[in-house]
This record gives structure tokens, sequence and C-alpha cells, in this order.
């Protein structure tokens, strides 16, 4: 409890040494603790919430209008509107009854969320019932019934997809391989093959550009998954319906995988769907059982690729590519140690298979449209990779690997890949955490263990920077950090905004692989093609709408124009 000795100063815009800043924020306040000690910073603003539906009434709880299309808009009005920090209702997100969660925008209270996550954190992941539910549902082996059920009468642990012990016991295996920055880089080769096969047929996929990112993002992910080429891009689009058929189970898979993301964010705006699977578990919506067919086929053929690597791994079938691949690893591991079963290693191998695609694929198009829309970043990242290539490219300069695509040797790159997300980040927060080890105080409050909080974008709030929708990749040179420090603009340099992998205990265990992919895929066609949007009409960001969570821009057709070849240069 606060004590009342409140002071509230309302919000100046002004100008110093050219920039533009706030001072000080609206709801920064300085008050005392219960305790008697200063506190200085932003106070709660409770939104209206009822019971089962929370605050996504507008009505009632008067929050702004939250569809898709308006994810960015939605979390700078609720800034704007309610302050720095905020207790809503989301439920099926959020605790309890109401579906409570609170939001903040600094990076450095949500660092103290971070720290009180414990031995077995929280996280989003554990939020996504519709997938428990279809695992539930599937007999998959990665649940499994508890003795005895917990206090909010669940009676499964969904490992991964859970806390305790089980997500653990998944979670340290599935990451092995994949996190080791050394490990990572070992499964490029793979990758870039897969990049330059997606490259060369992307003129092809000029009018629908959405659709081929999530083609290319599916077969890097099988470059590292299984050491296999599967040319998804090339056979989508051959004209041989024998090649149509014969890989039409990859044109399968990636339809569903994208299936459920979307059904389940079109189930997540419509509470009494949340509800319905809460209290009468025996009954499915069309909404749910569209989503369970989409689960179904994902796991179908996922299961068979994943079932079939390993019969032929025990008939020492495998080719030189797919034995250093990650699955050939996993099952090396699973046999030295019996950690997981051999089905928990299938469906562990299957949830990253299908989780790949629609969140590197997205991620990749706000970095693809951000160079369309600006030629001149464009051309400054093509002469930085033809640079790197002839210096440090494999062979014989011509193809890319690891040093070419590091930050030492190819900065640019990287600065562009952070003013993306800075931009447009792929997901509506920077990243969900629940203090599920104790009690945490956030802005001088205490919140209760097992609290859900989000941390609210601010990268892309003309609060906090010029010209937010500029797209400025030297924003992050060792100039313009340097020029951030002891402003208000500084926070941005905090290393939580960095990428849209999280932070903690449960960050994406596929981040580094995921990095990579997306590095080599935009180098290769930056390489490839001078791309800029065929649609005249279209010039800036406020042309291009989007859609989904992980959020995508609908990219409108490109314009592909091949750029001289190496060896077209030295004729």
């Amino acid at each position: 409890m606060m004590l009342s000795r409140v002071t509230v100063t309302k919000a100046v815009i002004g100008r110093h040494g050219g920039r533009r800043h706030l001072i000080p924020a609206a709801s920064t306040v300085h008050r005392l603790k219960s305790s008697g000690c200063p506190v200085t910073g932003p106070i709660l603003k409770k939104v209206p919430s009822l019971p089962f539906v929370g605050s996504m009434i507008p009505q009632h709880s008067g929050v702004p209008e939250f569809n898709m299309q308006r994810q960015y808009e939605f979390n700078s009005e609720m800034r704007k509107k309610f302050g720095n920090f905020i207790h809503f209702g989301i439920p099926g997100f959020g605790v309890g009854l109401y579906g409570d969660m609170y939001t903040i925008f600094d990076p450095n209270e949500m660092a103290k969320v971070v720290r009180s996550e414990g031995a077995y954190p929280s996280g989003l992941v554990e939020k996504l019932w519709q997938w428990r539910r279809a695992m539930l549902e599937s007999g998959s082996v990665l649940v499994s019934k508890k003795e005895s059920s917990s206090s909010d009468g669940e009676s499964h642990d969904y490992g991964l997809f859970d806390k305790g012990e089980g997500w653990k016991r998944h979670r340290t295996f599935l990451q092995t391989g994949m996190l080791d920055p050394i490990a990572a880089k070992g499964f490029l080769p793979g990758i870039v093959l897969a990049a330059e096969s997606a490259s060369s047929v992307a003129p092809l996929h000029a009018h629908d550009v959405n659709e081929y990112l999530n083609y290319t993002a599916f077969d890097m992910f099988c470059s590292f998954m299984f050491g296999k080429q599967m040319n998804t891009t090339s056979t989508a689009v051959s004209t041989d319906p024998f090649v149509r058929g014969e890989n039409k189970e990859n044109e399968q898979f990636v339809t569903a995988a994208l299936g459920v993301f979307d059904k389940t964010n079109a189930m997540n705006l419509f509470p009494l769907e949340f509800l319905m699977a809460k209290f009468f578990p025996w009954y499915k919506t069309k909404k749910y059982q569209a989503l369970q067919d989409d689960w179904d086929t994902v796991r179908e053929i996922g299961l068979k690729k994943i079932y079939d690597f390993m019969d032929r791994y025990d008939r020492d079938a495998l080719d030189e590519m797919e034995k250093v691949s990650y699955l050939a690893g996993a099952i090396e591991r699973q046999r030295e140690s019996n950690d997981v079963t051999r089905d928990e290693v299938a469906e562990l191998c299957l949830i990253a298979l299908f989780v790949g695609v629609d969140t590197t694929s997205s991620v990749t198009a706000w970095n693809l449209l951000h160079l369309a829309l600006n030629p001149e970043c464009q051309e400054k990242l093509h002469a930085e990779l033809v640079k790197s290539l002839n210096e440090k490219g494999s062979n014989g300069g011509t193809r890319l690997n690891a040093d070419v695509l590091g930050k030492k040797v190819s900065p640019y790159l990287h600065l562009c890949f952070r003013e993306s997300h800075r931009a447009t980040p792929a997901f509506g927060a920077a990243m969900w955490k629940g203090n599920s080890h104790r009690e945490v105080e956030i802005h001088g409050e205490t919140l209760p263990q097992g609290s859900m909080v989000q941390m609210g974008h601010i990268s892309y709030d003309e609060d906090f920077i010029d010209e937010p929708k500029q797209f400025r990749p030297e924003r992050w040179e060792a100039e313009g950090v340097a020029s951030r420090k002891g402003s208000k603009a500084e926070v941005l340099d905090h290393p939580f905004l960095r990428d849209p992998f999280s932070q903690g205990a449960r960050r994406c265990p596929g981040s580094r692989v995921a990095t990579n992919e997306i590095h080599a895929m935009i180098s290769q066609l930056i390489l490839d093609w001078k791309i800029s949007i065929a649609d005249e009409t279209v010039n800036s960001l406020d042309d291009i709408s989007h859609d989904a969570g992980p959020i995508k821009p609908i990219l409108p057709s490109l314009r592909f124009e091949p750029r001289p070849k190496k060896d077209d240069i030295t004729q």
C-alpha cells in the first residue's frame, strides 16, 4: 500500500540540443512506500476488468480497439492512455478469474521479473491452451498425468509447454545443439545451400512473397533438422505435375503449421473460446476443431519425416549432411543419456520444426520489406556483402559462410536486423514472464508470486525515438549509441530490446539458428537481386498492412532485378 503523498506532473514536450524529449513522463510520481522509503516512478493504473472476459470489452474497460491489424497502434495507445505501469485483464494469458496481467515498459524493472523466475520459470508458451489441448487429445508423449491436480484444477503436465521438472527436462534436451554458438554455426553450410536454392526462384514468387518466405523458412530449418535440402520454394512453382505431387506433403505441412498459428490468434480474440474449453472440455467449437485438424496434419507429416529419419539412422543409411544434422545429434544424445525417450525426441523435434516456420518467416519479411522500401540502405548492404564475400567467402568468394555473416565482417547486416526489430517487432510485446519463484517489487508495488508480466514495446514510440517510422540502421552504430547516453532514449540500447527472442531461462531455444537463417536468406537475396516494390503507390510503412502473430507485413508484389555475378564482372 502506498501512502497518499503523491505529486503528479504533466508531460511536456521539449527540445534540448536539437533532440525531442519528454519531461517528465505523465505517470511519473514521487511518493512513499508503506515502508517509508521514497520511490520515483510510474503509478500503477488499474484498467476495469470483469470475470471471465477481463478488460476485453472496450465499452466497459476503455481500452483501445484491438485487432490483428492494429497491434502496433494498440501498444502505443495503451501506454498513452493508461501510463507506463498497467494492470488489466486478458483471460487465457493472464492469471485467475479476471486474467490479471501487468504491463511495464522499463527493461530494468523487467530484469527484476527475470531474476525472480527461479528454477522452473513461467512464460507465455504455457498459456497456449489451444496447443496444450491439441497435444493432449492427439496423444502426445510430452503430456503426462499428474499424481494430483494443481491449484488451478489442471490434472496434466504438458512438459515443454508447462513449468516444472517436465519442462526443464524437455527444454534442456531440446536446446542442446541449438543455443551453443559453435554448434549453431556448424549448421550454416546447409542453411546457406537452402538460401541459395530459394533465392534462385525468388522472381517466380514475386506476387506472393509471404508464402515464399514461409517455404524458405521451412527449407532452411529442414536443412538444420534433417541435413536435407527440401527445395520447397522450387517445387512449389514447378510446372511438372510429378514434382509437385512428390513434394506436396511439404506444402501441406507449411500450410497447416501456419493454420495453427492463424487459428490460435483468431481464438484469442474471443474469450468465449477459452471459457468453453475451460468449463466444457468435452465440447469442441468450430474454431478449435479447425485448429485441431491443422495440428493433426502437422503431426502426421512431421512425425512421418522424423521417424523415417530415425529408421534410416538405425540402418546406417544417412548421407554425410544428414549425419551432422541436429536430429542425428539428438538421437545420439538420447541413446547416451536416456534423459528423454525416443518418442519424446520425435515430438520435441516436431514442435521445433513447425514453430520455426512462422516465426522466422515473419522476421525475414520485415527485414526484406524495409530494404525494399529503402534502396539506399539496400545498396549499402549489398556493397558490404560483396566486399565481405570476396574477402571471406567460401568457394573462391562466391558462397556465404559464418565469417561473412558475422558481425565483425558484415556489421551493417546486423545493424539492419536490429533496426528492423526496433521499427517492426514480430510480437506484440517484447516478452512475457511470470515471477514463479517469489514476489517481486516493480515500480514500488509488490506483485504477488505467480503474476504474469509483459514488457511493452517503446522502440517505435516517438516519445523515445526521433522519426520512429524511418528505417535508419545507423542508429545502432557506436556514435548513435553514445549520443543516447544519459538521455531518456538510452533505454533503447538495453539488451532486452535487442531481438525478438525474449530473455532468461525461457529464451527461444532456436534463437541462434533462426538468426543465422534470417541473415543467410536476406544476404543471399540482396546479393542476387535488386529488390523493389512493384506498386508505385506503396512508398512507406504507412502503406503496408500487417496481420497475425507473429506480426508479419502483408507484402506487396516485389520486383527482382538480377545483379551481376562475380564471374560476370571479371569476364
